[in-house]
């Protein structure tokens, strides 16, 4: 038998070991899965967005299961709730669609301190003097939360600021996260009327850094 025919045999023999090693293993500490996890799991449409706190939707699925998590937290589809109910044995309702609002919509049209000349991004333009805006709570719309929409909802008009789309945006949540300014939220698709703007100062100033900023005066109400 040469040292060829000897190899092959030795190399089989040893893939067969691994073989039935790794399958006994696989069987002694096989993690065993709630069931209907893996039911729960296949109802979520598998995007793994996050809007409902999660990472995944099968981490979403797990918590439901083993922690006791709300069922109705899926943003892109509220009608899984109930079908998620009947794995679970209980009744679940939806919950209205949530949608993001960007509270600021001077953008641009606000009063600059300075000439920003930095790298195109809301969070860097921040560590500078809180952006190049005389008001401190303007959008400095350079489209971080553009950029990191999956549902292609969020777009910037003529003055860069972000405009939602509200058939498209799901309610997920990351523009909510990724914007330095705090300037966005999220509320239900049937609160048609919001104050598109954060600021905090008083109406007089307002007036003086930026021409379309909400200065309080209640006629709105």
């Amino acid at each position: 038998m040469n040292t060829i025919t000897i190899a092959v045999i030795l190399l089989g023999a040893a893939g067969g070991l691994a073989g039935i090693v790794l399958a006994v293993s696989s069987r002694l500490f096989a993690v065993k899965v709630d069931p209907r996890i893996m039911e729960i799991e296949k109802i979520l449409p598998g995007a793994n967005c996050g809007g409902c706190g999660n990472p995944s939707c099968f981490t979403y699925a797990q918590s439901i299961v083993e922690e006791g998590s709300e069922p109705n937290l899926c943003v892109l589809d509220p009608g899984a709730a109930a079908q998620i109910g009947g794995v679970l044995g209980v009744e679940v309702s939806g919950r209205e669609k949530q949608v993001a609002a960007v509270r600021c919509y001077g953008g641009s049209s606000s009063q600059k301190k300075f000439e920003y000349d930095g790298l195109p991004s809301c969070r860097t333009a921040q560590v500078f003097s809180q952006g190049d805006s005389r008001c401190p709570y303007s959008c400095l719309g350079f489209g971080d939360c553009v950029a990191v929409c999956p549902f292609d909802a969020l777009h910037r008009d003529g003055r860069n600021t972000p405009v939602v789309d509200r058939e498209k945006c799901t309610g997920c949540g990351q523009c909510v996260a990724e914007c330095p300014k705090n300037l966005i939220i999220r509320v239900p698709i049937s609160a048609r009327p919001h104050i598109a703007c954060n600021t905090c100062e008083k109406g007089k100033v307002v007036r003086q850094i930026c021409p379309i900023g909400c200065i309080t005066c209640g006629m709105c109400v």
